[in-house]
Protein backbone atom coordinates (compact mmCIF):
# COMPACT_ATOMS: atom_id res chain seq x y z
CA UNK A 1 0.00 0.00 0.00
CA UNK A 2 0.72 3.49 -0.65
CA UNK A 3 1.66 6.07 1.82
CA UNK A 4 -2.08 7.34 1.48
CA UNK A 5 -3.24 3.80 2.02
CA UNK A 6 -4.58 3.40 -1.37
CA UNK A 7 -3.48 -0.21 -2.81
CA UNK A 8 -1.46 -0.21 -5.77
CA UNK A 9 -2.40 -1.82 -9.12
CA UNK A 10 -0.54 -3.72 -11.25
CA UNK A 11 -3.62 -3.78 -14.31
CA UNK A 12 -5.92 -1.57 -15.96
CA UNK A 13 -7.36 -0.38 -18.65
CA UNK A 14 -5.37 1.22 -20.90
CA UNK A 15 -6.66 2.90 -24.58
CA UNK A 16 -4.94 1.84 -28.55
CA UNK A 17 -4.40 5.86 -29.31
CA UNK A 18 -3.95 6.75 -33.33
CA UNK A 19 -2.76 9.80 -34.38
CA UNK A 20 -1.89 10.76 -38.68
CA UNK A 21 1.60 11.86 -38.83
CA UNK A 22 4.03 12.45 -42.17
CA UNK A 23 7.37 12.16 -42.60
CA UNK A 24 9.62 12.68 -45.94
CA UNK A 25 6.01 13.41 -47.65
CA UNK A 26 4.43 9.83 -47.13
CA UNK A 27 1.39 9.83 -44.05
CA UNK A 28 1.32 7.13 -41.78
CA UNK A 29 -0.65 6.61 -38.47
CA UNK A 30 1.64 6.49 -34.97
CA UNK A 31 0.46 4.42 -32.57
CA UNK A 32 0.50 4.89 -28.62
CA UNK A 33 -0.78 2.82 -26.05
CA UNK A 34 -1.85 4.55 -23.06
CA UNK A 35 -0.98 3.20 -19.76
CA UNK A 36 -3.24 4.12 -16.56
CA UNK A 37 -1.48 6.19 -13.56
CA UNK A 38 -2.32 3.82 -11.21
CA UNK A 39 -0.35 1.16 -13.16
CA UNK A 40 2.38 3.33 -13.83
CA UNK A 41 2.36 4.36 -10.25
CA UNK A 42 2.66 0.81 -9.13
CA UNK A 43 6.06 -0.10 -7.79
CA UNK A 44 6.23 -2.95 -10.15
CA UNK A 45 6.22 -1.03 -12.77
CA UNK A 46 9.48 -1.71 -15.01
CA UNK A 47 9.53 1.36 -17.28
CA UNK A 48 10.62 5.05 -17.11
CA UNK A 49 10.05 7.70 -19.84
CA UNK A 50 12.07 7.19 -22.65
CA UNK A 51 13.42 3.39 -21.49
CA UNK A 52 13.70 1.11 -25.08
CA UNK A 53 11.39 -1.78 -24.56
CA UNK A 54 10.16 -4.91 -26.56
CA UNK A 55 6.66 -5.22 -28.14
CA UNK A 56 5.96 -8.52 -29.25
CA UNK A 57 2.60 -9.66 -31.04
CA UNK A 58 1.74 -13.25 -29.15
CA UNK A 59 2.01 -16.50 -31.33
CA UNK A 60 -1.56 -16.56 -31.23
CA UNK A 61 -2.14 -12.88 -32.56
CA UNK A 62 -4.36 -12.26 -29.79
CA UNK A 63 -2.28 -10.41 -26.81
CA UNK A 64 0.86 -8.04 -27.10
CA UNK A 65 3.82 -8.33 -24.57
CA UNK A 66 5.86 -5.33 -24.01
CA UNK A 67 9.25 -6.17 -21.99
CA UNK A 68 11.73 -3.82 -20.70
CA UNK A 69 15.12 -4.15 -22.57
CA UNK A 70 18.47 -2.91 -21.52
CA UNK A 71 19.68 0.21 -24.17
CA UNK A 72 22.18 -1.95 -25.14
CA UNK A 73 20.04 -4.82 -26.24
CA UNK A 74 17.80 -2.13 -27.76
CA UNK A 75 20.34 -0.60 -29.60
CA UNK A 76 21.23 -4.61 -31.36
CA UNK A 77 17.89 -4.39 -32.58
CA UNK A 78 18.05 -1.10 -34.35
CA UNK A 79 16.72 1.20 -31.50
CA UNK A 80 18.64 4.49 -31.38
CA UNK A 81 18.37 7.10 -27.99
CA UNK A 82 17.00 10.36 -29.30
CA UNK A 83 16.28 12.52 -25.88
CA UNK A 84 13.40 10.49 -25.02
CA UNK A 85 14.50 10.42 -21.30
CA UNK A 86 12.41 12.75 -19.19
Amino acid sequence: MGETGDALASSGVGTIIGRKSASKGREYTRIWIYVPTKVQEDTAFPFEVGDPCLVEIGGDGAGLSVKAISPEEAAELGWQERGRRK
